[in-house]
């Protein structure tokens, strides 16, 4: 089952260390890794189809990768072809910033979005997020928050999210990173290391680690998690 990292820090850092961790769970999830963080000049997006510990690429991408916000993923895939565009994270502009996306787990019943560029149903959860996100700021006076929660509820709404249905995701507009769990199987963790917070599927160190609750958005800004929503 995919893994998935997120990285928030109060100034341009690395989190090679984290990531070299991260990888040792490729093993399970051997069909791709993909790398994206944040230049004045927007994303950097990283990705191949391979095993990411057995991918110079990858550890040559993490030792490279300074920024204030990193995301990451390593796929076992489920749906779609093993190939790179079906790779997490996804990316998209809007009001000319850089959205990347990761996710984990299926959400039954997901069509191809028509801006997808591979055929997976992670993909189009991104876009029915970001259309909402597109659609919500008109209203809210360009608030991005209320557009995500509002795209969250409009998937719970459209499709069954039983026991085999996930909803893990990882995604930052280079501002802010947002983490959101929902899975029966595979919570989500965070962890505040000074001057940066992480989140992740997996507890990368011994750090004190705590569980992401379920079903709620939470919000982490310059390395310090600034809002946690109500239950969606």
């Amino acid at each position: 089952m995919c893994e998935l990292f997120g990285y928030s820090c109060r100034q341009e850092g690395s989190a090679a260390s984290s990531l070299q961790r991260f990888a040792e769970h490729s093993d399970r999830n051997p069909h791709g890794w993909g790398l994206a963080y944040y230049t004045d000049s927007g994303a950097i997006l990283k990705k191949e189809a391979v095993e990411a510990r057995k991918s110079a690429g990858y550890y040559n991408a993490i030792s490279l990768a300074k920024s204030k916000i990193i995301v990451s993923h390593i796929r076992h895939a489920s749906v779609g072809k093993i190939n790179e565009v079906n790779c997490h994270p996804f990316i998209r502009a809007l009001d000319d910033r850089d959205w990347v996306f990761a996710h984990n787990g299926h959400i039954e019943g997901v069509g191809r979005h028509p801006r997808n560029s591979g055929e997976t149903d992670s993909e189009s959860a991104f876009h029915i997020l970001m259309d909402s996100v597109r659609d919500r700021r008109r209203m809210d006076n360009g608030v991005i928050y209320h557009g995500l929660v509002s795209g969250i509820s409009d998937l719970y709404e459209d499709y069954e999210f039983g026991r085999q249905v996930g909803l893990n995701f990882v995604m930052s507009d280079g501002n802010v990173l947002y983490a959101f769990n929902h899975h029966p199987e595979k919570p989500m963790y965070y962890v505040n290391a000074g001057n940066a917070t992480m989140v992740s599927t997996q507890k990368l160190d011994g750090g004190a680690w705590e569980i992401l609750p379920p079903d709620r958005l939470m919000l982490v800004k310059d390395g310090e998690v600034y809002r946690l929503s109500d239950r969606i």
